[in-house]
């Protein structure tokens, strides 16, 4: 699974790497506290055209998200008509996997995306080939070891200072 949620970031990342917008520019004049609200936590139809149409296979769930992923998802939707034609089309056909994860499944594969952005282009490239030729039961299989992986390396909850406390012993002296 993580494996797999890496190749499906590294592609969509890949078709909009390098193509960062501007941020668009304040709205004129005095925006009330609706209106600063509404530029946060837009609604659907508060979309532009072009926001819409980047965006468009999340129409039916926008309005659910949270500012934060609204405000992530604008800013790749920045993105989106400066990437080719088959970019546009990658991105379309990942953007609900992607939108469906977990807040785990998402801080999995934002960490995976640093890690795979860390290395050379070409190790990259030839990593996500690799494993795209992958047969599925192995993908399968490299996403269990790896969900135990994470598992085993999850830490452990502290014990409570009242058990510390009772377990230490006095000092002879």
């Amino acid at each position: 699974m993580r494996y797999r949620l890496l190749s499906l970031l590294l592609t969509c990342v890949a078709a909009s790497a390098g193509l960062a917008q501007p941020p668009a520019p304040a709205p004129a004049g005095g925006a009330t506290a609706a209106r600063a609200q509404s530029i946060s936590h837009p609604q659907w139809r508060e979309l532009s055209s072009d926001q819409r149409e980047a965006l468009g296979p999340l129409a039916a769930d926008w309005d659910k998200f949270d500012s934060d992923r609204k405000k992530k998802w604008l800013e790749i939707a920045a993105k989106y008509p400066n990437m080719s034609p088959e970019g546009k089309q990658r991105f379309h056909e990942r953007m609900p996997q992607l939108a469906k994860l977990t807040p785990e499944q998402r801080e999995t594969t934002r960490e995976n995306f640093r890690h795979a952005y860390s290395l050379p282009p070409g190790q990259r490239q030839a990593l996500t080939q690799k494993y795209q030729g992958l047969p599925e039961e192995r993908k399968k299989a490299l996403a269990a070891q790896a969900h135990t992986k994470k598992l085993a390396a999850t830490p452990r909850r502290p014990a409570s200072p009242v058990r510390e406390a009772s377990s230490v012993q006095p000092s002879p002296h």
